[in-house]
């Protein structure tokens, strides 16, 4: 008896600085038009925008900041980073250094200038687009538009999961925003 529609968001338009297409499925009992929430932005938050307030920290080095702690990196893979530019890729590292194999979205700088690629539970190999190391759950929780405020528990990669698992905070108010209206709509 549920009428459903479904679109599909990205994540960019509702502010949050990551491209992030999910399909959303809106159900209602009621006789009314199911609405899907209005962008919010029309210019795009960029990664830049929304970590470069947080300090800079190297490979191993913790900070005062909740969940602004950065990886301890090897030796090879710093070797393999500091060949990547901002927004680089595996193929700037030299031939007899790079990967072989493996997920071909690994291995890249974050852009600084444009939206992040999709946030997942595993970033361990995308890496701050001016440092040599991977972002920090802090930064990725940022991009993901968690506020700082916001403390994640648990050991590293299980709070990485919690960041990429997430539906960004910016995009479900929007839809919680939209909804609630619709609940507000009597029945024709």
């Amino acid at each position: 008896g549920y009428k459903v529609e479904c679109q599909i968001l990205n994540s960019a338009d509702y502010n949050v600085p990551q491209i992030r297409k999910r399909v959303i499925f809106i159900g209602t009992l009621k006789n009314i038009d199911i609405k899907f929430p209005k962008k919010t932005t029309e210019k795009y938050l960029t990664v830049k925008d929304v970590i470069e307030h947080l300090p800079l920290i190297n490979s191993g080095e913790s900070s005062s900041i909740p969940n602004h702690n950065a990886m301890n990196h090897t030796s090879q893979m710093l070797e393999k980073m500091k060949y990547i530019p901002d927004g680089g890729c595996r193929n700037h590292i030299p031939e007899k250094l790079r990967p072989k194999s493996g997920d071909i979205r690994k291995y890249i700088k974050y852009k600084s200038d444009a939206p992040s690629i999709c946030i997942t539970g595993d970033m361990r190999k995308v890496f701050h687009y001016s440092q040599n190391r991977a972002l920090t759950v802090r930064e990725l929780a940022s991009i993901q538009s968690f506020p700082d405020t916001f403390i994640f528990k648990g050991k590293s990669i299980s709070q990485q999961q919690q960041v990429g698992n997430a539906v960004p905070p910016n995009m479900a108010e929007a839809i919680a925003n939209i909804i609630k209206e619709m609940s507000t709509i009597n029945d024709s």
